[in-house]
């Protein structure tokens, strides 16, 4: 039961802190001061700013979600005869979830309820260096007016949280410096505030995957689809 309680818990509470008036003021300063740090990183040096500017662009995405996948293909490979099945059947349940949670926060629920109308930093920081105005040869996203919470961000934490679950902490702590990378970029050129990621994208992200496993839901869907292949098997024999 901690698997649902504890991180839904810790998910409140830190997003009341947030919210209260008199805590909030902690958050904007953590906010600013990262993204004053982070920004710096690209203003002078050419290698990072193309760097930067490419990881950033959609044409990376793919990339990622092949890494993503090598997480769960390794995982197959390594895993035992008698395990195998089972590991395919994970890998299928993770990309459908995060699928449905990205379009179902991107698709009806998002507008209204989920993305805040809130301004990126370049957006507020008049002085903030913007990747886009040295950047030519690619698209770069490096504004934003509702940059809670982030979308690559929710994606990269879903993946970590996910890994965390089915391949235990060691890989997880793997799968969670990867989704630090992943969410790099658009803290780095000013599309997003830290806590659009922090409190935003991991709050949907913890809470998602406290409900699917610290439920049956998870293991019910898993081993649904386990099932299903293994029947396919015995059909082909």
């Amino acid at each position: 039961m901690k698997k649902f309680y504890l991180p839904i818990l810790i998910v409140f509470l830190v997003y009341l802190s947030w919210l209260n008036p008199y805590t909030r003021p902690l958050w904007d300063i953590l906010d600013q001061k990262t993204f004053t740090f982070l920004n710096r990183w690209v203003q002078k040096s050419p290698f990072w700013q193309n760097f930067w500017a490419f990881t950033g662009h959609r044409t990376m995405d793919y990339i990622h979600d092949i890494v993503m996948l090598l997480f769960f293909v390794l995982s197959i490979k390594w895993a035992s005869k008698e395990l195998k099945g089972r590991k395919v059947a994970e890998l299928i349940f993770s990309v459908l979830f995060i699928a449905a949670i990205i379009w179902f926060l991107n698709g009806p629920l998002a507008p209204e309820f989920v993305h805040l109308r809130r301004d990126s930093p370049t957006v507020v920081d008049r002085a903030a260096f913007r990747l886009s105005s040295v950047i030519d040869w690619i698209k770069v996203k490096d504004h934003s007016r509702k940059s809670f919470p982030g979308d690559h961000a929710t994606t990269a934490i879903l993946f970590a949280c996910l890994i965390f679950h089915l391949m235990g902490k060691r890989v997880g702590l793997i799968a969670t410096f990867y989704a630090v990378f992943f969410c790099l970029p658009r803290l780095i050129v000013g599309a997003h505030w830290l806590t659009d990621n922090l409190i935003g994208s991991a709050s949907i992200a913890v809470v998602a995957t406290s409900l699917a496993f610290g439920t049956p839901f998870a293991n019910w869907c898993i081993t649904a689809i386990e099932k299903k292949f293994k029947r396919k098997e015995c059909q082909k024999i």
